[in-house]
């Protein structure tokens, strides 16, 4: 299968099944795909068949020369013109490969030439598919994809979003102070901080958002820290927590209701969060592998199997984002080694990207990448788009021209309001003609983010009293604008063509439904099983038992010696009434002892919280199997524990 970076040229059986029809069109010449498979399997290398003696004659020099050239390319090595496949390789065939009728066996060379030659120049072709090569092309390998994917009839998934009205508020403290020795006789004075009665002061984020995405598209969020750009993607992604919706906001993802896509459709809309969560010691192959497991659909082209399209896709993706030479190396923390800083970031794009959603948010993810290889991420998504008709957010700060150049449509906030949406092209010229100064070296992302700093925009010449200032003027400006006109007439065009509750609802639930896995309910999200998941996260879980081996035997080798240290403490205890005391203490620190072991698994619990939310807002795997899988994995390890601690205990206590 080419798919898995092999080419069709190097399997036998292919080019076997077409010698009889090519005997019957040619019964006096062995057909070329025969000497194909000739010069693959039997005769020397294309450089030992170029190292042979000079012809005598000029009519064979003459007859090598005018091929010379192109070989000499494909071959990588200088090649002497008058080289020809000598007697010694044509000998060096079957008995059964000859004609029953030779032929002039200057032709016969020539052809075999001429397929070694087309033989060297598939394998330079193949390697472009090969993930692990150098030579690999994302482009070419996402165009023979969705070439697979459409000869196989598999559909692809593909949503817009349009959010008209959308209003999000926050509640919370308006005011934290550091608490210090005197905060306790302030106790009585400060109630309400420290008791609800049900009244929680709440602030505006975002006021009145209107915009369109469509399928295919890309979104770049431009605005200051603190003007509402990560609020603006999880809104769109629904991930509201500790955020209040208006209840008059509209949003919905090609007539699909956002309660109805986290409700059956939750991992088609992801949100990459800016902080990195990943278990650290686990090896950056092993957590996508991971992901790529979880989201194998059922129907795969060609009847890959699972843990192969597993492997080849997460090999890929590695290519895509620099990560190939990390397969091997932890992922690691503030506190575990492991990879960069970089890397680790992008292990989070690439996780994410694995899960193949249509519509994806992209929260500040090239923080840490340099310019190459941030501009690399925003191609691939482009590719993405263009290919897969997926559609992403990205807030990007400090955007590079080039990065700039990629999106298709641009949103510029301002202290939590909208003051431009649209065409990338446009939003530079828009804000000019508002009156605002763009100097020549300043990239257009600097640009329109400097239109929110008071300190750094610069009013044309004759404008200073007519620009807006304030973002409510900015946003009066926004709405009276024939760019706004046409972005409601957009949405309206948009929203008739995708109709609330529409047909869009059950071609995803078909598409989900062909690709969930056997015993999955039809209404669940995930695209495995429970016992699928289970099954997985179990291994996840020996794996990090695995990798952090030190952790395991220094609870064990502590145990023993606590063991040795209480056995020896009752050792020699009388087996008689005056000892019941002693034996009874002996239990009791046996028992405590083993339950003390837990505690350390607190923390552990807590620290893997927020990656576990993270998988299940992918819809990855839901977080029961995780608790389940966490039981079955610690169970060897526990019973390595109590054997031991008690067989050691049981002999030097004396508890026979």
């Amino acid at each position: 299968m080419a798919l898995f970076g092999q080419h069709p040229a190097a399997r036998p059986t292919l080019l076997m099944a077409s010698f009889p029809a090519a005997q019957k069109r040619h019964p006096r010449r062995r057909p070329s795909s025969h000497l194909y498979y000739v010069a693959r399997r039997q005769c020397a290398p294309p450089a030992t068949l170029a190292q042979t003696s000079p012809l005598d004659t000029k009519q064979r020099q003459k007859s090598m020369r005018r091929t010379t050239s192109s070989r000499s390319i494909l071959l990588g090595q200088r090649t002497n013109p008058s080289a020809l496949v000598t007697d010694k390789h044509w000998n060096a065939l079957p008995r059964n490969y000859h004609n029953p009728k030779p032929i002039c066996r200057g032709s016969v060379r020539r052809v075999l030439w001429r397929d070694v030659t087309r033989l060297q120049a598939s394998n330079w072709e193949t390697t472009v598919f090969d993930p692990n090569s150098p030579r690999f092309d994302l482009y070419k390998w996402l165009r023979m994809f969705v070439r697979l994917l459409d000869e196989e009839g598999l559909k692809q998934k593909r949503a817009g979003i349009v959010f008209r009205n959308l209003n999000v508020s926050g509640s919370g403290s308006a005011l934290n102070l550091q608490k210090d020795v005197a905060s306790l006789f302030m106790i009585p004075f400060r109630i309400g901080e420290y008791f609800n009665f049900g009244k929680k002061p709440e602030k505006q984020i975002l006021r009145d958002f209107d915009g369109l995405m469509k399928s295919g598209e890309m979104l770049i969020v431009l605005g200051r820290p603190g003007s509402g750009c990560s609020t603006l993607l999880k809104s769109m992604c629904g991930e509201l927590h500790g955020l209040d919706l208006d209840k008059n906001s509209t949003i919905h993802y090609n007539g699909i209701t956002q309660s109805q896509m986290l409700k059956e459709f939750k991992g088609e809309v992801v949100y990459n969060q800016e902080v990195d969560k990943h278990f650290p010691h686990l090896t950056v192959g092993q957590t996508l592998e991971f992901a790529a497991s979880v989201r194998t659909p059922s129907h795969r082209v060609k009847g890959a199997s699972r843990k192969e399209w597993a492997k080849h896709i997460t090999q890929v993706i590695m290519a895509v984002f620099g990560l190939s030479h990390t397969y091997n190396t932890k992922v690691g923390n503030d506190y575990v080694r492991g990879v960069s800083g970089g890397e680790r970031k992008r292990v989070s794009i690439a996780e994410m990207a694995l899960s193949a959603a249509p519509l994806a948010a992209w929260d500040n993810s090239t923080r840490g990448l340099d310019s190459a290889t941030a501009l690399e991420f925003v191609k691939s998504l482009r590719l993405s788009a263009n290919l897969g008709g997926s559609a992403h957010a990205v807030a990007i700060y400090q955007a590079s021209q080039a990065i700039y150049n990629v999106f298709d449509k641009a949103i510029v906030l301002y202290e939590g309001r909208e003051i431009f949406f649209g065409p990338v092209g446009i939003a530079k010229s828009y804000f000019e003609e508002m009156g605002w100064y763009c100097p020549g070296r300043q990239t257009t992302g600097d640009f329109l983010t400097s239109i929110t700093n008071p300190q750094e925009r610069q009013a044309r010449e004759g404008f200073a009293k007519k620009v807006p200032r304030t973002p409510a003027e900015f946003e009066r400006y926004w709405r009276e604008s024939k760019e706004y006109r046409t972005l409601q007439r957009e949405t309206q065009e948009h929203e008739e063509e995708f109709p609330i509750d529409g047909s869009i609802v059950e071609d995803f639930r078909a598409n989900k439904r062909d690709q969930q896995a056997n015993h999955t309910r039809a209404k669940s999200s995930y695209l495995i099983s429970v016992p699928m998941q289970i099954k997985l996260n179990t291994k996840r879980a020996y794996q990090r038992i695995w990798n952090d081996k030190a952790s395991t035997l220094t609870t064990v080798i502590g145990q023993i010696v606590m063991a040795l240290i209480v056995g020896s403490v009752f050792y020699g205890t009388a087996d008689a009434t005056q000892g019941f005391f002693a034996k009874g203490a002996v239990l009791f620190f046996a028992i405590l002892l083993n339950a003390l072991i837990a505690i350390s698994e607190i923390t552990s619990l807590y620290a893997q919280r927020p990656i576990v939310e993270k998988h299940a807002s992918y819809a990855f795997y839901h977080p029961a199997t995780e608790a389940i899988a966490g039981i079955v994995s610690d169970i060897p390890v526990k019973f390595l524990l109590a054997v031991a601690f008690n067989i050691v205990l049981y002999f030097l206590a004396g508890l026979r």
